[in-house]
């Protein structure tokens, strides 16, 4: 549900909010001049939101990334907007500098996190679309209680195909760069759920004679490490992929979420004070590190596969 209140925020209300806030200052200018000119930047603004929301993944990823990149491009028109409503250079230079600190976090999304903006993009919005929707599903099965049954382009291995070790892709260059492209995003995602971990396995146990002030240090010290996990597994749930690709990235979101419930479960080792739960909690934390040990080890076999598969064809 907390989840669910954030990507609100991110794609509807701070988008929303920025366009009304602008409006208004458009309305409230001062002369003639300044209110058209503030008017076609609020319509500019207002363009966009459109864009967002009824042609969805045409211009911008539909998702919670997608709103924060409209919410950068449309606080640059509003500094502008009050750019042209100032009267003393301290407040002109005050919004030139906001209109330009927004237009490098635009630049910075759009061009590092390269699938949420379509036109700088190696998808389709078409593609985009179909993975916006099976990340939905998944993230869904979760909240049915059927975590990682419902997995992205899992139909595919319903055709008379039982693993990825049976097929061979077809490759073209553009293919190829995204798989590149999505490796050196994985490795990225890989470096941080191995430094979470490390700060798990580095987690002493809680003494039995604990003071409440050191009780509170330590669940402080836990929920950092939960909060990491959680921002990890929503990057990786986040992480655009090539088709091929796709059975190997379901074992990294797999691994993922195995790091999350890891350090969600040291974190209510933290705050329980029942030595058999305490006990119970460590044991699972401990247990979904080693399954995420597993996951990974087949992500890396799948992509071992792919790599495989693409020699073979380039010598043939």
């Amino acid at each position: 549900m907390n989840q669910q209140i954030a990507d609100i925020a991110l794609m509807m209300v701070l988008p929303l909010g920025i366009t009304f806030t602008a409006i208004l200052m458009s309305a409230s200018a001062d002369t003639r001049t300044q209110k058209m000119a503030c008017a076609f930047l609020s319509l500019l603004i207002v363009t966009m939101d459109c864009i967002f929301y009824f042609a969805k993944n045409s211009f911008i990823a539909y998702n919670c990334d997608g709103g924060l990149l409209l919410s950068f491009a449309s606080l640059f028109f509003f500094a502008i907007i009050g750019v042209i409503r100032s009267d003393d250079r301290a407040s002109k230079a005050g919004h030139i500098f906001l209109s330009l600190f927004m237009l490098s976090g635009f630049m910075g999304i759009a061009y590092w996190d390269r699938p949420t903006f379509i036109p700088t993009s190696d998808y389709s919005p078409a593609e985009i679309a179909a993975m916006n929707s099976q990340y939905q599903d998944y993230i869904a099965s979760f909240e049915n209680g059927e975590g990682g049954k419902i997995l992205p382009n899992k139909s595919k291995s319903s055709k008379g195909v039982s693993t990825a070790s049976s097929q061979k892709t077809s490759y073209d260059d553009g293919s190829l760069s995204r798989l590149e492209s999505y490796l050196v995003d994985a490795e990225t995602v890989i470096k941080r759920m191995i430094d979470i971990n490390n700060a798990i396995d580095n987690f002493e146990p809680l003494a039995s004679n604990i003071s409440e002030s050191e009780r509170e240090k330590r669940s402080s010290q836990a929920l950092a490490i939960n909060n990491n996990a959680v921002t990890l597994n929503k990057k990786v749930l986040g992480l655009f992929h090539p088709h091929e690709s796709s059975e190997a990235h379901t074992e990294l979101i797999q691994a993922s979420e195995c790091l999350r419930l890891s350090a969600y479960a040291l974190y209510s080792y933290t705050l329980q004070e029942n030595p058999e739960q305490q006990l119970i909690l460590y044991r699972q934390s401990r247990d979904q590190i080693a399954q995420m040990k597993i996951y990974l080890k087949r992500f890396w076999n799948g992509i071992e596969l792919l790599q495989s598969n693409n020699q073979q064809q380039t010598v043939q």
